[in-house]
């Protein structure tokens, strides 16, 4: 049970409290607060593995919001400029887009429209974009207007891509 909860607050970057819950001396660990709350360590690492015709990593993410509904718009890339993407930013090899996510309220799954963008040809048999037939969207941690971490599952008709994003805010990506 200890490394049930130790591995839930590594992954949740929740807080604990050693509590002596049967009286006899012994504690155990409990997870207590807002389970969104913090990312730390491998939380804030962005590897999405993206299946296709050719296997590759997206490694980096950012996010904006929707101003008519609050939801999230993330993206995730392989090969991007450094820093929040601009019109003036370097095309990147390969872009995850999420485009309306709700703002995560607790680690329940989500749904969103995902597609993947092939900027260099190999990936989709020199298609340049595909929608996913099937997401899961896991919420691991969330701060508003600050950052938001999520395991990604998506099924495209051609390969998949999984794993987990770490997405800072930046306003060019808000609409």
């Amino acid at each position: 049970m200890r490394f049930l909860v130790l591995l839930t607050l590594a992954a949740c970057g929740s807080s604990t409290a050693s509590v002596d819950a049967s009286g006899d001396g012994t504690t155990a660990d409990v997870v207590s607060g807002d389970p969104l709350a913090s990312c730390t360590g491998q939380c804030k690492n962005t590897a999405l593995t993206a299946a296709f015709k050719s296997t590759r990593t997206l490694d980096s993410a950012y996010f904006g919001v929707t101003s008519q509904d609050g939801s999230l718009h993330i993206e995730a890339y392989r090969r991007a400029g450094s820093g929040c993407p601009t019109m003036s930013s370097p095309t990147a090899d390969y872009t995850l887009v999420i485009s309306s996510m709700a703002a995560p309220t607790s680690t329940a799954p989500l749904t969103s429209p995902v597609n993947i963008l092939d900027f260099k040809g190999d990936l989709l048999n020199n298609a340049l974009g595909l929608a996913a037939t099937m997401e899961t969207l896991t919420p691991v941690a969330y701060s508003a207007g600050n950052f938001v971490a999520v395991d990604v599952n998506a099924v495209f008709s051609q390969g998949t891509v999984s794993g987990h994003l770490y997405a800072t805010h930046c306003a060019s990506l808000d609409g």
